[in-house]
């Protein structure tokens, strides 16, 4: 074998047999790959570890995103390098979850997928999204599997208080995902600076279609979800009082607290119902995106989805299909619950090690919208290709078609 000195390249295959029928090649220029890396901190470049292994750049490319996924090598943030993942034991993270909507089952998959590339242990378990019995139980099942620390995922308060009490006697750090819960480490959504987005994209919707005129705005809370939706509806209100002026702070009615697209069907057809008769220019925000799935569909029922707008909060995949079909649920404020995993088991790691990280850290938050869809979800908006004699279908109904 020759030596690794600077400047020179590991032949590490000229020391093994030529014709071994029990020799795994794949192995061999995976371990030749690791070998390149000559300290665990050393920063690599695609073209460096070309040099040094003199394996072909397709392949490394290949090796590195293997390896990338296993949690071998990890990819410098930011830049076109890597390094090897720095050796430590394998941790136990327990993770009481929900899985009852889109989006939090995009961040399940996202935690779980991060796991995999990490090399840590994660223990699930499902809470329901207001049984505090479910909830402490999880916690308690958790706490008892000696993991290193609990990643909690629920919305009531009172079981978030009685959680973080266990955590503190059983000497676990505690990670909450969207709701804050004392004493624990947070990720989630920055609430305030949502509702504000959510009013900033009001102001501008209303300017642009109604030359600034808005008649009533319709919150529609999420239920159980209290202070979290509350900072949301201080930043819907703060930023409607900038935006649009004349739009008096009778004008934002609040509507029943819902859940479902169900229960938010029922409780906006009420309101609309109170509406005075030619009521117009009608704005409606939902404090999470399926009720406003059901605030959709009643404002269809009533006749006025030509002349109303709806905007989100969430913007997982089933809200992104809401405003890709077209119609008044034009808009949500995304959380990217798809990037959740891998910030929330990094950060994680980072707390079990002992680094000092921030109390809360937040999602990246922006409006999507039709307009920008294919930006942040290119793979997802791609174009379709048409099938074999589609396009000719296609020419003879847009030449049959008429403009009156």
């Amino acid at each position: 074998m020759e030596n690794s000195e600077p400047g020179t390249r590991i032949a590490l295959q000229d020391s093994l047999p030529q014709r071994d029928p029990y020799l795994v090649k794949s192995v061999v220029h995976a371990s030749q790959l690791l070998r390149a890396f000559r300290a665990s901190g050393e920063a690599l470049r695609l073209r460096e570890i070309v040099r040094r292994t003199s394996l072909p750049k397709s392949m490394i490319f290949r090796l590195l995103y293997t390896l990338e996924k296993r949690g071998y090598v990890m990819r410098i943030a930011g830049k076109k390098s890597y390094r090897l993942t720095p050796v430590r034991r394998r941790f136990r993270i327990g993770y009481a979850g929900l899985h009852t909507s889109r989006f939090q089952r995009e961040v399940t998959w996202g935690i779980l997928s991060a796991a995999r590339k990490l090399a840590v242990s994660v223990i699930v378990r499902y809470n329901d999204e207001f049984n505090i019995s479910k909830a402490l139980l999880n916690a308690d099942r958790l706490l008892g599997e000696k993991i290193d620390l609990l990643i909690e995922y629920q919305f009531n308060e009172t079981a978030g208080h009685v959680i973080a009490a266990k955590c503190q006697e059983a000497g676990v750090p505690c990670l909450a995902i969207n709701v804050a819960q004392p004493g624990a480490y947070y990720f989630g959504g920055n609430n305030y600076s949502t509702g504000v987005l959510a009013g900033e994209f009001f102001s501008k919707y209303a300017r642009t279609h109604w030359k600034g005129q808005a008649g009533k705005c319709i919150v529609v809370p999420g239920k159980g979800l209290g202070s979290t939706q509350e900072t949301r509806i201080a930043g819907l209100r703060d930023s409607l009082r900038k935006g649009l002026p004349k739009l008096r702070a009778s004008d934002v009615l609040i509507a029943p607290a819902a859940l479902s697209v169900n229960e938010a069907h029922i409780a906006v057809r009420k309101v609309l119902a109170a509406l005075p008769a030619g009521s117009k220019h009608l704005l409606l925000a939902a404090i999470t995106d399926p009720p406003g799935f059901g605030a959709e569909k009643a404002l269809r029922e009533a006749g006025l989805a030509e002349d109303a707008v709806i905007i989100g909060h969430g913007g997982a995949r089933d809200a992104r299909r809401h405003i890709e079909a077209g119609g008044p649920f034009r808009a949500s404020v995304a959380f990217f619950p798809d990037s959740y995993g891998e910030r929330i088991l990094s950060l994680a790691v980072r707390v079990i090690e002992g680094d000092k990280v921030p109390l809360a850290c937040y999602a990246n938050h922006v409006v999507l919208t039709a307009e920008n869809l294919r930006e942040y979800y290119p793979r997802e908006f791609a174009p379709r290709p048409l099938a074999a004699g589609e396009n000719d279908k296609v020419k003879a109904a847009a030449e049959s078609s008429t403009i009156e």
